[in-house]
């Protein structure tokens, strides 16, 4: 087609007018199009960043209630403490959340020392020892990934360490539910067709909004889990994926701060792509419209007169500058009239793509506003809830509320918390001008709020609710109490806010945030905003009170504790004062060979040495249970522990007609121990023998060695074990059924003592029988010396010749005193006797003595008082000491050493013992 021609011309004219047009709003379109994908990603990641954030509080929350429980006794040294105390104290807990499986207490090797009946069976091991490895290399609190327990339920652990002495005591452990995850999805609220998951550190599928039962535990999608590699460590990513129904995404990933897991959102590419569809092919074919209608009125005006086909040019030119057409006069030409027609829809067309882009335009401004106030909201949150949670002291919390709140939120924030009582105590009061806010604080001070005020802190206790209001707002309720119109005015408020702070169900206080000075007012995100604050300052505020209150019980459980060591002390001096005297006096007659009576004597000694072991039973459990018990550890021959502990229990086994049958090897076995503490252990066992089995039935011991251990065996035909008590014989207090006359007598506490002491060298204690009336057999293990010391041999007992000596004799109780002196006496020493501290010091002046014995529990001044007199005394100092007292826990034999004896005995000793140990000590000083 020729140029020169009408048509030619003409279809020139149309072209110049539309095809600018077309490009103009293909770059629009592109633009548009550009703007919408972005604006979905923005979207997209904005939501799975809230989602995370939500994630990451449900945890804290966890967290936060198991450190505080981590900080309680019956958890923090539940080894030592009654079960059922950490038993009571875990039942509120689970009852507050019950998102949670069960609470568990595992050691360190990851064996299970507590469970809940809901969690894992207690001495069980740990389901996920992974996590528990990781917080034991770094002792914060951990997030375990997805796991199926015992029971085949899904969980996942919250760890927290339980540190005592600087070191992790235990690991205090949260089974949650998975549906704990799904609620706070379900609160999230994503828009209709968007899925949202959460997958744990192993990429299991924690929850889901969508078929989240059906999904859980799962993997993700094979192309959700290469956008998971590809997002590397980084914290947020944007990708394209297919759900696992295979739907092509658009996925936002978002890492959760407290635990190694990632939130995935994604918003449907369908949708998008369907509109773009639409949109293109409605450009294209509007296009291609005009291009066809140029042609054809190119082609009919090539026919008409140049008058029409000038005001049409002049219509296209004006078109194609954005001014609007005006419709003039008819041509009477149909086609020149049609081409005027086009020419106005075009512009009609292009008045409402313009019109579409600037409200589109001005959408994405306003969604690119609400995402910005809606991240610098969760980063003021996040901010928040890190200061709140760096201390558990109320101070220095309620300065964090306060440097959160003012003045980045209002001029002004106070808080009243209510007391034990329920009375508000007014906690703070707070503003950016240091003297305005002693101002406030003594305004406050000096009026009481009405509780029926709306706005009022009894107020918002009352009735749990907002007051969120502005001055300035028209539905405004009326101050009627003159007080709180006058506070208003006083302080010249614009806006004010006053919220409970409820924490775990309960409402603990008020907080209110005013503006003043700068007069900013309230809008509803504000409302928002102080509420979440609120929230995260409840729970900072409740965990300090429930700090408190551990610490508190922790304080009155020591107390308790001391309290019965102090008791146990007492009890075992009285017992054993009055037990001493009549002891060495059935000694003394039996040496100088009186015969009479000797049924009687044998009955006493024997209810004696009855009435000192239980005694001895009673403060070796009290010491071994509060961990008081030191052990004095070296290379000891078990052969030479049996061949003890057999001379020990000779009068519990010379009345049996059935001997004693030893089996002992010919080679030492050697294991590292304490020689006193073995040598009770197995006279504990052999005396439990000896106490339930008949004269005449057997009872046989047997040590041998099995590998890398020692074991010790003691095998009876007495009366045997019930099954119902089998798994119990080591526990305190308790015992088979006896006759009513208790001819076995005991506190039940010789088997607990052994396997404790037992415990305390490594090894253990086995129990095992056939029932009643069948015997029974225990079965110490001990693990053996290193095979460098099996050729050390236990040195025997040092030959020694009597030598006499002065001895000072120093006892309140006159019986015990002349009983004592009268021993020594025929011993053929020179003997001294005194019946307080100050009468020992008036004969030491007068005259030099070698050795004494002192008691402790002196009238006037105490043993230990006189031991360091005489100490200080440079005539008396190289005097040998030792105290015989009726006070045997560890902490009395410290203080003896730390006051000066040279060794300590326990009411009522061997004599021959104490007189051989001042033998060696005055040897030693003659030296």
């Amino acid at each position: 087609m020729r140029w020169s021609n009408l048509s030619g011309r003409l279809l020139l004219i149309v072209s110049a007018a539309i095809l600018p047009l077309a490009v103009v709003c293909a770059f629009a379109l592109q633009a548009l199009l550009a703007g919408q994908s972005a604006q979905t990603q923005a979207s997209a990641l904005g939501v799975a960043r809230a989602v995370a954030t939500a994630v990451d509080a449900e945890i804290g929350r966890t967290v936060a209630t198991l450190q505080v429980l981590a900080l309680s006794q019956p958890f923090g040294a539940l080894g030592e403490a009654d079960p059922e105390e950490a038993r009571a104290l875990a039942g509120p807990v689970l009852a507050s959340h019950p998102e949670w499986r069960g609470l568990l207490l595992a050691a360190p090797s990851g064996s299970i020392v507590f469970a809940t009946e809901n969690a894992a069976a207690q001495g069980g091991e740990v389901v996920d020892k992974r996590s528990l490895d990781d917080l034991l290399r770094r002792p914060v609190p951990t997030v375990g990934p997805l796991t199926r327990g015992p029971r085949g339920n899904l969980a996942f652990p919250v760890r927290v360490p339980v540190i005592r002495e600087g070191k992790v005591h235990y690991v205090l452990t949260a089974v949650v539910r998975p549906e704990a995850i799904a609620a706070v999805l379900k609160r999230q609220s994503a828009p209709d067709g968007w899925t949202v998951s959460v997958f744990d550190s192993n990429r299991a599928r924690v929850a889901r909004n969508l078929g989240d039962e059906q999904l859980r535990g799962g993997p993700p999608s094979e192309s959700l889990r290469k956008l998971m590699e590809t997002m590397g460590e980084r914290r947020e990513f944007v990708g394209s994926t297919t759900t696992i129904e295979g739907v092509r995404v658009q996925a936002a990933l978002a890492r959760v701060e407290s635990a190694a897991w990632t939130v995935t959102l994604g918003a449907s590419i369908m949708t998008a792509e369907s509109a773009r569809r639409r949109t293109l092919w409605a450009y294209g074919g509007g296009l291609l419209g005009s291009l066809l209608l140029g042609v054809l009125a190119a082609w009919w005006m090539s026919r008409a007169i140049t008058r029409p086909m000038e005001r049409l040019r002049d219509e296209a030119g004006a078109l194609g500058q954005g001014e609007k057409i005006v419709d003039g006069v008819a041509s009477g030409i149909r086609e020149i009239d049609a081409v005027g027609e086009a020419l106005s829809a075009a512009a009609e067309r292009r008045s409402r793509s313009e019109a579409e882009r600037e409200r589109l335009l001005a959408a994405e401004r306003v969604a690119r506003a609400n995402a910005l106030t809606a991240g610098q909201r969760l980063e003021r949150l996040v901010s928040a809830s890190a200061m709140l949670s760096r201390s558990l002291e109320e101070a220095s919390t309620l300065s964090a509320i306060a440097q959160v709140v003012v003045p980045d939120v209002a001029d002004l924030c106070r808080i009243d918390l209510l007391d034990e009582q329920g009375v508000l105590q007014r906690k703070l009061t707070h503003h950016f001008d240091p003297e305005r806010s002693e101002q406030i604080a003594h305004m406050v001070s000096e009026r009481v709020a009405p509780s029926d005020a709306p706005g009022s802190f009894p107020w918002a206790i009352a009735t749990g609710q907002m007051f969120l209001h502005n001055l300035s707002d028209p539905d405004l309720p009326e101050i009627t109490d003159p007080s709180l119109r006058e506070f208003v005015v006083a302080l010249g408020l614009s806006a004010a806010c006053v919220v409970p702070l409820r924490a775990r169900g309960r409402t603990i206080g008020a907080m209110a945030v005013l503006q003043a000075e700068s007069r900013r007012q309230f809008t509803p995100d504000d409302g928002v905003l102080i509420g979440e604050l609120a929230q995260r300052a409840a729970l900072a505020l409740d965990n300090v009170r429930l700090l408190s209150e551990a610490r508190a019980a922790q304080d009155q459980a020591e107390a308790a504790n001391r309290t019965k060591d102090e008791f146990l002390a007492m009890l075992g001096h009285e017992l054993r004062n009055p037990l001493a005297p009549i002891s060495l006096a059935l000694q003394l007659i039996a040496r100088r060979g009186d015969t009479a009576f000797p049924g009687e004597r044998q009955i006493i000694e024997r209810q004696v040495k009855h009435l000192s072991r239980m005694v001895d039973d009673l403060l070796d459990v009290s010491r071994i249970v509060s961990g008081k018990v030191t052990l004095a550890l070296e290379s000891v021959d078990l052969r030479d522990v049996v061949q003890r502990a057999v001379e020990q229990t000779t009068p519990a086994m010379q009345h049996r007609t059935a001997p004693l049958d030893t089996v002992l090897p010919d080679a030492p076995v050697f294991v590292h121990g304490d020689l006193l503490r073995l040598t009770q252990i197995v006279c504990n066992l052999l005396t439990n023998a000896a106490k339930f089995t008949a004269p005449d039935r057997h009872i046989g011991l047997v040590l041998a060695m099995r590998g890398a251990q020692a074991q010790l065996t003691v095998r009876d035909e007495g009366a045997g074990i019930a099954a119902a008590l089998l798994p119990h014989v080591f526990e305190r207090f308790v015992q088979g059924s006896q006759a009513l006359q208790r001819a076995s007598g005991g506190l039940g506490l010789g088997l607990a003592i052994a396997q404790s002491l037992a415990r305390l060298h490594g090894g253990a204690i086995e129990a095992s029988s056939d029932g009643e009336g069948q015997g029974s057999t225990f079965v110490l293990r001990l693990p053996l010396l290193a095979a460098i010391h099996a050729g050390l041999q236990t040195p025997g007992e040092a030959d020694r010749s009597q030598q006499p000596m002065r001895l000072l004799l120093v006892d309140d109780n006159l019986d015990a005193l002349k009983m004592l002196a009268e021993w020594c006496t025929l011993e053929g020493h020179t003997v001294r006797t005194a019946a307080s501290a100050e009468e020992a010091l008036s004969i030491l002046e007068k005259q030099q003595c070698d050795a004494g014995i002192f008691d402790i529990g002196l009238p006037g001044m105490n043993g230990y008082d006189l031991a360091r007199q005489v100490r200080a005394d440079d005539r008396a100092r190289p005097m040998a000491l030792v105290a015989l007292t009726g006070y045997g826990q560890e902490t009395a034999r410290e203080h003896a050493f730390a006051a000066g004896f040279d060794d300590h005995f326990t009411k009522p000793a061997d004599i021959e013992a104490v007189l051989a140990r001042l033998e060696e000590l005055v040897r030693q000083a003659r030296r």
